[in-house]
């Protein structure tokens, strides 16, 4: 009898014991980045998953200075086959221009819930680089505008919306298409050097167009915008959406310079002038299709208004227009200057030397 009780409880302490088994922590054993110019590659390796558990792999990617496309941030949702498991992702981003140092983290959460979160530091290689702009294509010239800030400063959180305009003249009637690539804004402030990385723009002078708009390709990080042959006053270029950090500017900073190539894809003859503006928002977006901007001054599909163009004349989430939130600073004064006060005008001729004798 003793002895049947005895068996009874050692089978007892061994349910209890195996009912006492903890869902195993999942671990994050590897998260190693390659970085290039233009793109980044990272490996990612776990274990100690509980299979049949749903997890989310999450990952962000820096750059500092600050560069556009920057936080790259990333999610994978997955349901554990077996107590490991690895993937690898590679990805573009827009071209650096400069030197930039790369940090990040990567984070494990899962089992919904019931396993502990884990976090680990992504190992970069390398860490740092130096990128310099590829060469500008056939039929492009180079361009800088120097210009600067005036007296107000800027707030720490605000955003400064850098946008630039241009005309053109002797394109041909049956289209042309400009480009903007490798451009950059470039200033110092309180000792650090700012360099900040612009997207590139597509304008297609279309002969069959009869209003102006643009959208943004999230993908190619590319305003592509569609005018009338004829053009206009003021055709929107291109435009960045930047964070300020949080010890904000101080005003009056110059020089402020914005550079880039300008290319007409083959079509010589085009004569490009062109000019820059810089408008501060309380709060603002860089998600660059809910803002809106307007085309052209007097060609832009669906605004007839005399705003112009680089004007965001979207809404925020909160049924705000964005011009509702401009204040002073940059190279706006806040009120009604919703793209900042111009620049000078810069008059650029592609050349196609290499194609025209």
């Amino acid at each position: 009898m003793f002895r049947r009780c005895l068996t009874v409880l050692c089978i007892a302490f061994g349910l209890v014991t195996l009912s006492a088994v903890p869902a195993l922590a999942g671990q994050i054993n590897a998260a190693n980045a390659s970085m290039t110019c233009n793109a980044y590659g990272i490996a990612l390796a776990l274990s100690s998953l509980t299979p049949g558990s749903q997890y989310t792999l999450s990952y962000e990617i820096d750059a500092s200075p600050w560069a556009s496309g920057f936080p790259i941030i990333g999610s994978i949702p997955f349901t554990a086959a077996s107590s490991t498991y690895s993937n690898t992702l590679t990805a573009a981003f827009p071209a650096l221009a400069g030197s930039f140092t790369f940090s990040g983290t990567a984070t494990l959460t899962g089992g919904n819930g019931k396993e502990n979160n884990a976090t680990t530091v992504i190992s970069f290689s390398p860490s740092s680089l130096t990128c310099a702009p590829p060469p500008p294509p056939p039929c492009s010239a180079q361009s800088i505008n120097p210009s600067n800030f005036n007296g107000t400063s800027i707030d720490g959180g605000d955003y400064v919306w850098f946008n630039a305009n241009f005309t053109a003249s002797r394109i041909p009637s049956t289209g042309a298409t400009v480009n903007l690539t490798n451009s950059t804004i470039s200033f110092t402030q309180g000792g650090t050097q700012y360099q900040l990385s612009v997207p590139n723009a597509q304008i297609v002078f279309s002969p069959t167009a009869t209003c102006s708009s643009t959208t943004f390709d999230t993908m190619t990080s590319t305003w592509v915008t569609t005018v009338p042959v004829q053009g206009d006053d003021e055709i929107f270029l291109t435009g960045l959406a930047w964070p300020v950090p949080s010890g904000g500017l101080d005003g009056g900073i110059n020089p402020v310079n914005w550079q880039g190539a300008l290319s007409t894809n083959g079509v010589g003859g085009v004569s490009i002038q062109w000019k820059w503006g810089a408008a501060v928002y309380s709060s603002f977006t860089t998600n660059y299709n809910a803002l809106a901007v307007k085309a052209g001054h007097q060609t832009a599909c669906g605004h007839s208004n005399g705003d112009h163009a680089g004007t965001p004349e979207g809404f925020n989430n909160n049924n705000q227009t964005w011009k509702q939130l401009v204040v002073g600073g940059a190279r706006g004064g806040g009120g009604s200057n919703w793209t900042g006060s111009w620049s000078s005008t810069q008059s650029v001729f592609p050349s196609c030397q290499s194609i025209y004798k």
